[in-house]
């Protein structure tokens, strides 16, 4: 049980700090430039994004008409799916509020896509990652294939994210001043 109280302390010791509207367009845009420097970005033909929470990096200005571009969508028992995007206006309020594809949008299975990029609470230097704790991503992300790449502002790394046997652990973690790889 001391595990569930430390990310629960974690959780409440982040999600305190603020950042202005602007320090966000700013760190998001330091993100995103980082992203698309990588090499794998380059060569990558099929991505998953998120539709960002207020309190999230905004990933979506990665948007690329080269590439296939994937957003989650939610299934059903806390599951979640991938479906290609056309265009930004083709997104629809999704269960909790989240921009997500429409139902009509194209499945895309999870072994065929090159890059997964996951919003976070808390990152660490060995690429633990710590949520909001539902668990929708660390029961996907073990079946999406390519490399997964958390994404969170500076404020969000933190010595060690309190891991159980289910958290998955992503390849890389992009932060407006920094990269971390695994």
């Amino acid at each position: 049980m001391a595990v569930n109280e430390d990310k629960v302390k974690v959780r409440a010791e982040i999600s305190a700090i603020r950042i202005r509207p602007e320090e966000c367009e700013e760190a998001s845009s330091a993100i995103c430039n980082r992203i698309k420097a990588l090499e794998v970005w380059r060569g990558a033909e099929t991505v998953l994004l998120y539709a960002p929470l207020p309190d999230e990096p905004d990933v979506v200005r990665l948007f690329d008409y080269s590439k296939s571009v994937c957003f989650p969508r939610f299934k059903v028992d806390r599951v979640y799916e991938s479906a290609i995007v056309e265009n930004l206006e083709s997104l629809v309020v999704g269960k909790f509020g989240i921009q997500e594809p429409p139902p009509e949008a194209v499945h895309v299975n999870a072994s065929g896509i090159n890059i997964t990029l996951v919003p976070g609470l808390a990152f660490d230097e060995s690429c633990n990652r710590l949520g909001r704790g539902r668990g929708f991503y660390d029961r996907w992300l073990p079946h999406i294939s390519g490399i997964k790449i958390g994404i969170g502002f500076d404020h969000q790394l933190v010595d060690s994210v309190p891991t159980e046997n289910h958290d998955h652990q992503l390849d890389m973690v992009v932060m407006p001043s920094r990269e971390i790889r695994r």
